[in-house]
């Protein structure tokens, strides 16, 4: 059976009303509980405005143009973060880091400079987290117009932040040390000749495994001939697949909902990297207006001008059009980080073992290969990751299919070897 439990990840949502209205007041609010905090007194920093203006003469923003930090919620692990900020609106922002001051007694700062926003939490407590990596959140009115969010590390290797649309959020991800980075640092400072160079290590094996069953909830996805819903279809496929994972490769799985639960997108991708995941694979159904289309493809992230990719990412993403251009230039600064080639190998393997197993047991269909596009359900991913369209649910042929165990079984199967060539092509097949 596929485990649900995600070791020491937490989750906590903060909505609220505005800053200075009825402190300590709580109201429900996405399933939690209103919280407002306030940093303690950091080293100012002005924030980056025309040269020569100072910061107490700035003028605020019209209300038309003021970004309210509504909420603030967090998932984790000993050795990520990720730390979310609902916003009323998007807004500019900058992001800094300080190390640790032993004489003042401060630990390593990460904070975000919020421009043209104000305060709308309840409370003005920090909000703590001591998870090993992250120790506090504190947020405060910096100025006028500006709102600072301040993060207490115990250790930070690296952090990105990136802004969401509909409805905006800013996202802020933090990686500590791992073990291994624990071991090669010890080893670095035994080195009196100069730094470690780092060794060569064989593959370590596929060891964990995130299926995300996409949509849920309140998002039912796709709804097809027949009035079946996309989110019933992949979370049934997913937890198959989760058991034919364990009991055949003896890998441990993950499902980001093991039910009909709605689970943000961000909130996904912050599963895989808290499970320190070897593999990420989100799961959805096809669907278009034309009742005639119909076939399988599968996804990597990526930037892309192909339209229909485009327009299927924002279906998927539950945004409009023009918001997934806004998101090229996020990939463009996070690429270093993501495991782009193994994720194209991945897609690739999966799609092959889908269009193969399924050709044996549906007559036609189109094999519309491996794309690129800009999911928000992968970004950030630090593991291989991929998404596939089993199929398109508004296709009456494909969707009366897709509702029978016989075919979904089927798919189970083919996704099995996809997953299975992938380790064996990565030279990864964990020894059993």
């Amino acid at each position: 059976m596929a485990r649900t439990r995600w070791p020491k990840l937490l989750l906590l949502i903060a909505l609220g009303a505005l800053l200075g209205q009825e402190a300590g007041a709580q109201q429900k609010s996405r399933g939690g509980q209103v919280q407002k905090s306030e940093p303690r007194k950091e080293t100012p920093v002005t924030p980056r405005v025309k040269p020569g203006t100072p910061t107490d003469k700035l003028a605020a923003p019209a209300d038309a143009e003021i970004s309210r930090v509504t909420g603030i919620r967090f998932l984790s692990s000993k050795s990520y973060t990720r730390v979310m900020l609902d916003l009323s609106r998007a807004a500019r922002y900058e992001t800094h880091r300080l190390d640790a001051d032993a004489a003042k007694g401060l630990p390593p700062r990460v904070y975000v400079d919020v421009f043209g926003a104000q305060l709308a939490l309840a409370s003005k407590e920090p909000l703590p987290v001591e998870d090993g990596l992250l120790r506090q959140v504190r947020v405060g009115q910096f100025s006028q117009d500006v709102v600072r969010i301040v993060l207490d590390m115990t250790s930070v290797r690296e952090y990105k932040a990136f802004l969401l649309p509909e409805p905006s959020r800013l996202v802020i991800d933090i990686h500590g040390q791992t073990a291994d980075d624990a071991v090669a640092a010890r080893a670095q400072g035994k080195n009196a000749a100069g730094p470690a160079k780092p060794k060569k290590t064989a593959p370590a094996g596929i060891r964990k495994i995130v299926l995300d069953p996409g949509h849920g909830g309140k998002d039912p996805g796709a709804i097809g001939v027949g009035g079946i819903a996309e989110k019933d279809i992949v979370l049934r496929i997913a937890k198959r697949l989760a058991a034919k994972l364990k009991k055949e490769m003896g890998v441990d799985v993950v499902l980001t909902r093991n039910d009909d639960s709605y689970i943000s997108l961000e909130d996904r991708t912050a599963i895989a990297n808290a499970e320190e995941a070897d593999l990420f694979i989100s799961l959805h159904m096809n669907a278009s207006p034309n009742g005639d289309a119909g076939g399988l493809e599968t996804y990597y992230l990526d930037n892309t001008n192909d339209e229909a990719a485009i327009r299927l990412a924002a279906r998927e993403n539950g945004t409009a059009r023009q918001n997934i251009s806004d998101l090229q230039f996020i990939l463009s600064d996070m690429t270093q980080n993501m495991k782009l080639e193994d994720s194209i190998t991945l897609a690739h393997r999966l799609q092959s073992a889908l269009v193969d197993g399924m050709s044996k047991r549906i007559s036609e269909f189109k094999d519309l290969g491996v794309k690129k596009a800009l999911f928000y359900v992968l970004v950030g991913a630090r593991m291989p990751s991929a998404l596939v369209e089993l199929f398109f649910i508004t296709n009456k042929t494909e969707a009366r299919v897709m509702s029978q165990e016989s075919y979904q079984e089927s798919v189970v199967n083919a996704l099995f070897e996809g997953i299975q060539k992938y380790a064996q092509s990565a030279g990864a097949v964990k020894t059993l």
